[in-house]
């Protein structure tokens, strides 16, 4: 018998190859949807309730009317995220993602504010966070510069400066580029936050910057302050770059990701070790 990946779908399993979306699906037509990315180890749902909770605050700004199973029903939630990774055989670690849309219906103005959600799921190929052997070289996007507004911190379907600067990145052959926001100012990369150290001094732009409100950038963010880690909010500028003797990315899925190189300034790790090994002491 061949095994059939499936989806769920508000709550039901559907095989992908069945998964029939309506041509009128506002998260196409208008990108009115929002999502989280999740990392799973060994059925361990890393940071549930943090994800949940900023997919919560999203749908509030977006005026979702949201289903009880994001909000006093989690439990149910978590049961279903694990019966999609039993049925489609995936055991060890992986990358789950959530999808939230709005009902179809109407045009710019909706005629609904419920939803549909869709819960799908993939293989991950390492059981814990590992510190990448080779830094990264990094660059900047500088094409299109990411607005501030109310929904600049969430994970939104209007992703096409991530897009951008993701084709970007490949055509200049780095391994990543930060973004930047209105202001000119550095905010984060194509799927992740961005740290610098500098003279002992770890640092991080504010949400007001318009960056993505990271749920591992939360983590280092933590970590730092308990390991008495001088630390700052605070806007950072290209020249920074030049100036810092560390930059690493973060996000869930691949916890800590250090920089090896801007333009001829070169990066050590050390502080970047440090953080991605409290980090998986504290999933453990």
């Amino acid at each position: 018998m061949i095994h059939r990946n499936q989806i769920d779908f508000n709550g039901n399993f559907i095989p992908i190859e069945d998964a029939d979306f309506s041509y009128n699906n506002r998260a196409f037509l208008y990108g009115d949807s929002i999502f989280e990315t999740i990392r799973v180890n060994d059925r361990h749902i890393l940071f549930f309730e943090e994800h949940l909770n900023r997919l919560v605050a999203g749908m509030r700004i977006l005026k979702y009317e949201i289903p009880e199973i994001f909000l006093s029903s989690r439990k149910q939630l978590e049961n279903e995220i694990t019966s999609l990774l039993n049925r489609n055989k995936i055991f060890n670690s992986s990358r789950v993602r959530i999808t939230v849309f709005r009902k179809s219906g109407g045009f710019f103005t909706p005629i609904t504010n419920s939803v549909d959600y869709v819960i799908t799921a993939n293989q991950l190929n390492e059981k814990k966070f590992y510190l990448n052997d080779k830094g990264l070289i990094i660059g900047i996007y500088d094409e299109v510069k990411k607005p501030i507004n109310l929904f600049s911190s969430y994970k939104t379907a209007n992703s096409l400066i991530y897009i951008l600067a993701g084709i970007f990145k490949n055509l200049n052959k780095y391994d990543d580029c930060l973004i930047l926001n209105e202001k000119g100012h550095l905010i984060e990369a194509v799927s992740s936050n961005i740290f610098i150290v500098k003279n002992g001094v770890l640092y991080t732009p504010p949400i007001t910057e318009a960056c993505i409100d990271g749920i591992m950038r939360k983590q280092v963010i933590n970590i730092a302050k308990k390991n008495e880690i001088s630390f700052a909010e605070q806007p950072l500028f290209v020249d920074d770059l030049l100036k810092a003797d560390e930059v690493f990315l973060t996000n869930s899925i691949s916890g800590i990701q250090w920089a090896a190189a801007y333009k001829n300034k070169r990066y050590f790790k050390k502080i970047s070790e440090f953080l991605l090994r409290k980090v998986n002491e504290s999933v453990a």
